[in-house]
């Protein structure tokens, strides 16, 4: 029985450690980036044994594929176990991997699933490909670059495809270079249908293909870390990596096959050195705030520092406010929605650092329903708390898995945690307002518009100032495609659905003043969908303003609407 199981040890290439650290690098790198610091750890602890499961499996179906044969992909100990392994053993193993990878995956969210296909049929092809071609060392690195917009999808439920698709650029890079001295290194191997023996060095050409590539990696790492606005310690992780990517070079001036190897080897110090940077990068960043802030918080403002800080602790909740920036603190991932909630929903709380009761502001993200997520609306909400807001990002269900009005509900829901813990936000319960973007906006603007005795409707709920950007007012002449995924059916097939969902038809002479801004080369969100709402209140008599911003397209309006954003809170909400 021990040898059965050394020999499945050995067929799933787990005596070989190394490749699996190759294998999660990249991982690492994206979820520490997606998450800007230590990501969840369920959602880590998915990544690493879906890693680990998905690497075995594979390596277990091409011995089975390749047999015993001396032309075997796997190595001689493999080859070995595999001889000794029963083949009905040896895929009821491939079968419980493959099963174990489903399970583990499974527990991420359907964004991150969505990726994962891809990288499954890119994995099965493999087995055949690898027949043929001599790329079959760098096709499992090429299957694990998914990996990459799957962390981003679990952590952030979108995938930033900018920052994602560079990460995995650098990383096909990356892959491509180390396999390259692996292959050049290895005592025969086919590459492109030429055979190479040991008798005969490796190509020269190979040393400088292998650092050309390594070098483009880093390139593109760098362009990642600007894009994240990382610092000093992610770009001195650079520097280590290109460190080692000198130090391969070096070493491989010789062009005997043992430097190869061990140049291949040396990847591993590459992969950990760029992981580091991110995660002491994260880390420094985290100290620097928090000196900054003990020191600015010395003395008498010491009280009142605190005050502020600890607000925001509910009763339940484990996780421990820190100060972030200068002039507020954060308390994250809090669980604003009851037990009995269809899915549990998080908020992110950032509170100002001022005496008394503050007015409380929801930032709500976009995303056409079905994509975003609350991280993506931070830089308003940390603004607002630096103006003295409580400001909290809010999570809402998505579709399609989540039809209307299931979003209108959780905002709602959220508007009723900061009622319960208002005391302990320090928050005044009859100044809240509502700061969306895009779907966002839409459902600010219908949560302050909508009837009390609607169905839809919330009693409880009083909404006083509305900031919405690229809002959509009237779905029943909105994007098609949107409504579909939100309401399950056409605005044809059920037209008074889609006009109670839309604020144009909520309008009343006593609804809350609403401030819209909208890009005047807006796309996706056309100007008219603004404009009408803005004529229904003037008609109605019910405060409202409309901010044209010229030049800009549907992302491109914030910025430039912020300060007249700011100052319509603070004249609405601010005694």
């Amino acid at each position: 029985m021990l040898k059965r199981l050394q020999d499945f040890w050995k067929l799933m290439r787990l005596h070989q450690l190394v490749g699996m650290w190759l294998l999660l690098w990249p991982v690492l790198w994206a979820l520490w980036l997606a998450a800007r610091g230590t990501p969840p750890l369920d959602v880590l602890f998915a990544f690493l044994i879906g890693t680990a499961l998905m690497r075995s499996a594979r390596y277990a179906a091409t011995g089975v594929r390749s047999g015993a044969s001396p032309a075997a992909e796997a190595g001689s100990g493999a080859r070995l176990a595999l001889a000794r392994v029963p083949p009905w053993s040896a895929f009821l193993l491939i079968a419980a991997l493959c099963v174990s990878v489903l399970v583990v995956t499974g527990q991420l969210n359907r964004a991150a699933l969505w990726v994962f296909l891809p990288a499954v049929l890119l994995g099965v092809s493999s087995l055949i490909t690898g027949r043929f071609f001599g790329l079959s060392r760098s096709h499992l690195g090429i299957v694990f670059c998914f990996a990459i917009p799957m962390a981003y999808a679990a952590v952030l439920d979108d995938v930033p495809w900018l920052q994602a698709g560079l990460l995995m650029a650098a990383n096909l890079c990356w892959v491509l270079a180390y396999n390259t001295y692996s292959v050049a290194g290895a005592p025969s191997h086919a590459i492109y249908g030429t055979e190479q023996t040991a008798n005969r060095p490796p190509d020269p050409r190979t040393r400088a293909i292998a650092g050309t590539l390594q070098f483009i990696a880093l390139v593109l790492l760098a362009a990642v870390g600007m894009l994240a606005e990382r610092g000093l310690a992610f770009a001195l992780g650079l520097l280590a990596a290109a460190g080692f990517v000198l130090y391969e070079l070096r070493i491989t001036r010789g062009g005997d096959r043992p430097s190869y190897i061990k140049a291949f080897l040396n990847n591993h110090g590459f992969g950990a050195a760029i992981f580091l940077g991110i995660v002491w990068d994260y880390t420094l960043t985290g100290w620097q705030a928090t000196n900054a802030f003990t020191e600015l918080n010395t003395g008498a403002d010491a009280v009142v520092a605190d005050h502020a800080c600890t607000g925001p602790l509910p009763r339940g909740v484990s996780a421990q406010p820190t100060a972030h920036d200068y002039g507020y603190c954060a308390l994250r991932d809090v669980t604003y929605s009851p037990p009995n909630w269809p899915s549990p929903m998080q908020l992110d709380v950032f509170t100002p650092q001022r005496e008394g009761l503050s007015p409380v502001v929801l930032v709500l993200h976009g995303g056409h329903w079905q994509l975003g997520h609350r991280h993506l609306m931070e830089p308003i909400a940390t603004t607002l708390a630096r103006r003295g807001y409580v400001a909290m990002t809010v999570s809402y269900r998505l579709a399609p898995n989540a039809r209307f009005p299931a979003q209108l509900q959780d905002v709602q829901q959220a508007v009723h945690w900061v009622l319960d813990h208002a005391a302990q936000l320090h928050a005044d319960p009859q100044r809240i307002g509502v700061w969306g973007f895009s779907s966002g906006a839409h459902l600010g603007a219908l949560m302050a518009l909508i009837e009390p005795g609607d169905p839809w409707g919330d009693p409880a709920v009083h909404i006083r100032a509305v900031v919405g950007g690229g809002t959509p007012t009237d779905l029943e002449h909105f994007n098609p495609a949107d409504g579909m995924a939100l309401f399950g059916v056409t605005a044809a097939q059920d037209p008074a659905l889609y006009r109670r969902a839309s604020p144009l038809y909520h309008v009343s002479a006593g609804a809350p003043p609403i401030f819209m801004y909208h890009g005047k080369d807006d796309t996706e969100v056309p100007l008219e969908q603004a404009e009408a709402l803005r004529n229904a209140m003037a008609a109605a008599g019910a405060p409202v303003e409309l901010d044209v911003v010229r030049g800009v397209g549907h992302a491109g309006a914030t910025e430039a609407a912020m300060d007249p954003a700011l100052g319509f809170l603070d004249r609405v909400l601010k005694p």
